[in-house]
Formats: structure tokens, sequence, C-alpha cells
């Protein structure tokens, strides 16, 4: 039984960390041994307890006297990056410095203050509409770390992570006129956010590269053979593809802004016109989307993306009717995006994207099984990645030499901006780690420079999709009325 204390001022807990302590008490293997205050006899009480952490919302330099007393450290959670910003008020420079993503830690802290070890981290598009927003949003996904590097620890009996050294000094408090600027600013970011939702929308398209997936780890920018462009008000997206009988097809998504929904098509990749609807998905009509195709003994599934209907579902082609068929509900009673399924070390895995109110691009979630068809089983450590650059999957992973490869979606500057491709260093039902090993960008001198968001294999060819903003009417006739309404 792993035993812990909590440090903390005399002030009141605030919402989110009562929160946080909630969900530490509910972990099995592991106990609240004591509160403490940072003063001197409580840094005497720590130290005769011997307990394995202790978890501060203090400041780091009020609790330097409890760093090296526990067995497992002194945890503390942190707004900032720590590497550019870290500071109070956490996540307001961000947002007033117009960055991209903004990050929340759970760190142990070293006798050295400017270096920390990070045992989790939280990556979210910013906010930039509101600094309050951009804090809530970090301490929603920050208030779970302390239980999940809690189980990892009863499970595993050691908990580790990368140390990080603060490359700038601690953020200055801002003045009465840095607020002042920052209210500009929002309003700015208003107007162009607005204007741009009217007379600016995504176009995107499929595209085939005649290389294998693989050769996109050398960060080349092989030429793409795209479709046929729809028009205005439509759009494809989403590619994977299927050979059968020596003939390659194509799903992707085709999607409307005339009836805002989209539904998955059939086509040859040489002659894309005229496509083929696909009859597949929930018997409630919902947004269909991500096709995601694989093979296994000899049989052809897929597995679209319909979140709104709150399960993942599996479909198999019946060879002699060529339609498919519903075989298996893998996951029900909540919405996930792009669930992708693959074989690693002799189990079933499946990794997918949460599409709660937190938004879709952030959560990566994990589910193992034997089979296909299941029955599956959660990851423990669920979401066992929070990052807006490279947690959503974005196409079919992949092996090179062995090593495990998943292309997942950089959302962090817009939606679907590039490609990650992602090395897995370690996978199993009791831990995952992975890190960047390539990025695929959009080429900016292409008819689609916006935007990348998938990247699968067919065979020796790789499909893509690309984006591009244009104007289309019957987008801004949806918008126009809505905000009427």
């Amino acid at each position: 039984m792993l035993r812990y204390g909590i440090l903390q001022d005399d002030a009141p807990a605030l919402k989110w960390q009562r929160r946080c302590l909630e969900a530490l008490a509910r972990v099995d293997g592991a106990r609240l041994e004591m509160s403490l205050t940072p003063v001197a006899d409580s840094v005497a009480r720590a130290r005769a307890a011997a307990l394995d952490f202790i978890l501060s919302f203090t400041d780091l330099g009020d609790a330097a006297g409890f760093v090296d007393l526990p067995r497992f450290g002194l945890w503390q959670p942190l707004l900032g990056d720590w590497i550019n910003y870290r500071g109070e008020p956490g996540a307001f420079w961000e947002v007033y410095e117009g960055h991209a993503t903004s990050a929340a830690l759970l760190v142990r802290a070293h006798a050295d203050p400017e270096m920390v070890t990070v045992l989790r981290e939280v990556h979210l598009r910013t906010q930039r509409l509101s600094h309050l927003e951009n804090r809530e949003q970090l301490l929603e996904r920050l208030l779970g770390t302390p239980a999940q590097a809690c189980r990892e620890l009863v499970r595993n009996g050691s908990i580790s992570g990368p140390t990080r050294r603060a490359e700038r000094p601690v953020r200055r408090r801002p003045t009465a006129a840095d607020r002042a600027r920052l209210k500009a600013l929002i309003g700015a970011r208003i107007v162009a956010t607005g204007l741009s939702s009217l007379f600016r929308h995504d176009q995107w398209n499929v595209g085939i590269v005649d290389q294998p997936i693989a050769d996109f780890l050398n960060h080349s920018a092989p030429p793409v053979r795209w479709l046929p462009p729809t028009p205005r008000s439509e759009f494809r997206a989403d590619p994977f593809g299927i050979v059968l009988d020596g003939n390659p097809t194509i799903l992707c998504e085709y999607y409307s802004y005339v009836d805002n929904r989209g539904f998955i098509v059939a086509l040859n990749p040489e002659r894309p016109a005229p496509f083929v609807r696909v009859t597949i998905g929930p018997e409630r009509p919902v947004h269909l989307s991500y096709p995601y195709l694989f093979e296994h003994e000899g049989r052809h599934y897929c597995v679209p993306e319909s979140s709104e209907a709150q399960e993942i579902t599996m479909f198999e082609i019946d060879r002699s009717s060529d339609r498919w068929k519903k075989v298996a509900t893998l996951v029900t009673g909540r919405g996930f995006a792009d669930a992708s399924l693959f074989e690693h070390e002799g189990r079933w895995w499946m990794a997918a994207s949460d599409v709660a109110d937190k938004g879709a691009n952030s959560e990566l979630h994990l589910w193992f099984a034997a089979d296909p068809e299941g029955p599956w089983e959660a990851h423990p450590g669920n979401p066992v990645k929070i990052d807006v650059r490279s947690a959503r999957p974005g196409g079919t992973p992949f092996r090179v030499g062995g090593v495990l490869y998943r292309p997942a979606q950089d959302c962090s500057s817009t939606y679907g901006a590039r490609i990650i491709i992602n090395r897995v260093l370690e996978l199993g039902p009791e831990v995952f780690r992975e890190e960047v090993a390539a990025t695929v960008d959009p080429d900016p001198c292409g008819a689609y420079p916006q935007g990348l968001h998938t990247l699968s294999a067919m065979g020796d060819q790789t499909l893509i999709d690309g984006k591009r903003s244009i104007f289309a009417p019957a987008q801004l006739w949806r918008v126009v009325r809505k905000l009427i309404s």
C-alpha cells in the first residue's frame, strides 16, 4: 500500500484541487497518510512518516524543504511548459503572445529550482480569446494526472520521466497595461475569427503518392496526384485503400456543406467519377468519416467513425454481394473519433480520440483484445496521451525494421495542420510511450497547402488528403442562418 501526503497552505482548496484529490482517493493500492502545511514541524512529520510521495499545491519555493523526503519525490501540478512559460498567472502569456499551444505539467521537483522531472504533460490548443478559459481547460485535463501517475506507481513500483531545465526566467506578473492590450488583441481576434468563418472555408481532397508509406519517414516531399476537385460546397477526406481481386478501391468521407453531414463513398483511384455511396454505419443516419480499412486472415474490415452514434462499430465486406455487413460493436456508450486497429506483439490494439466536450484532437485512448471482434479492454492509463500536436490518429500504423510507427494529426495551429509520425517505444497492457519520428507537412506551393491529416497505406502506394481555404457560399448561408436562429 502506497502512502502519500498532501502539502497545501492554509487557504481553502480550489475546486480543481478538490476534484484532483477525489480522483487520487479512488486509486486502489494507495492511501492518504497525512495533510501538511509548509512549516518547520511539517518537515519533521513528513520525514518521520517515510511517505512514498507528497502531492503539493503550494509554490515550489515553499515546498523546497520537502523535495527529498518522500521515496518517489514531491509532485507538483504546474501550468506552463517550464521551458518558455512558467510562473503565475498560468496560461496568461500564451494567450497574450498568441502561442499555438498551452501546456500543463505534473512534475517531480528537484533541489535545483531550475530543473524538474516531467511525470505527465498536457498540451492543448491555446484558447486565444480568453486567458481564463485557457487556464480552465488546462486545469480540467491536469486534475486527473496525479491519479494516473499514482496508478502507474502502484502497478510498476516505479515512475520516471524526462528531466527538463528552464530556458527562460519566471514570467513576471502582467501589468494593467498588459491586460488592457490583451483585451484589444482579443477584440481583433474575435473580428478576424468571425470574418474567417463567413468567407474562408476548408476544402479537402484526396491525393495518391506512388511510394510506400514507410518512405515518409525520410522527411521528403514526394509528388502527389490529386483527384479532380469537387464543387465548392463539397469535399473528400480521410482516404483508405483496399485491393480486391487486383482492383484498387478508395473509401473516403464525402462531405456537403449544404446538409452539414458526411457519408462514405467508394471510388476507383484511376476513374474517381462517378463515385458510389457506401451503405455502412448505424441504422440511424449520422455523420460518417474516417473509414479505417484493414485485413485479417483474408477478411477485409472497415471501422468508420460514427461518434455521433456513441459507438465504434466494425463491418466486413461480403464478397458475394459486395456489401458491408456489421460484425461487432467494439465500444459503446461514448463517442470516439478515428478508431484505428492494428496488431502488435500478439495482441490487437485500437487507438482513438475522445470527442467529448473537451474536443476530439487532444486525447489518445487505447484498447486491446485477442481478436479484432473483441471483447476489447480499455488501457488502464487512458487517456494515455493528451497532446493536440500528436494524439489523434491520422492513418495506418506501419512497421519498419520491427519498429511500430503511428501516424497522428497535429491540430495545434489549425485542425489537420499536418501529420506527425510517432515511433512507438513501449506498448503493453500496462504501458504506453511514443516519440516523434517524422513530420509530414503539406506542400506550401501545391494545390492544397493548408493542411494534411491522413496518411494511409494501399499496397506500395500511399493515400493522403490535403486542405485549402476557399469561399463556399453554401457554408456562408448555413452560418448566417445559424446566427439568425
